[in-house]
């Protein structure tokens, strides 16, 4: 009799050890799940164009005078609409701002954002610059080239 009770007792303790530990580790992905996961610009491209799903198809720093349009990708991760980001577009030769766009997702958002900069008469000769801003910071500034 006593080797019975003796191996209830361990039994017992055995279960109460394997709830406890399945609780925590519930407990644990319950937590994991709740926290908001923050947003990241994965990578910032220059191209001459762009795909269908928004990829560069050729990426560069160097354009021929003349350029009509421009194309920068930002590559972004868990974006949600209180998320903004924000490109400025610079003649470095006048110091001047020649564009500036801002995206704000109407949910949240992970992919390929494409910022088109257009020139009807096209780009003149001379030192660019595309700054890119997230929620307000700056990020970085990529130079580029019209020759």
């Amino acid at each position: 009799m006593k080797i019975i009770k003796g191996n209830l007792k361990n039994l017992l303790k055995f279960f109460i050890l394997v709830f406890v530990f399945i609780i925590t580790i519930s407990f644990a992905f319950a937590l994991t799940g709740c926290v908001e996961k923050t947003v990241e610009v994965e990578k910032i491209t220059l191209s001459k164009n762009v795909d269908i799903n928004g990829n560069p198809t050729e990426e560069s720093n160097s354009f021929k005078e003349g350029t009509k349009e421009i194309f920068l990708v930002t590559k972004v991760k868990n974006m949600k609409p209180t998320d903004n980001l924000t490109v400025k577009w610079v003649y470095l030769d006048k110091n001047l701002e020649i564009n500036s766009k801002t995206f704000i997702p109407n949910k949240e958002f992970s992919g390929n954002h494409v910022f088109r900069i257009k020139i009807a008469q096209g780009f003149p000769f001379g030192d660019y610059e595309v700054s890119v801003f997230l929620n307000g910071t700056q990020l970085k500034a990529l130079p580029f080239k019209v020759n």
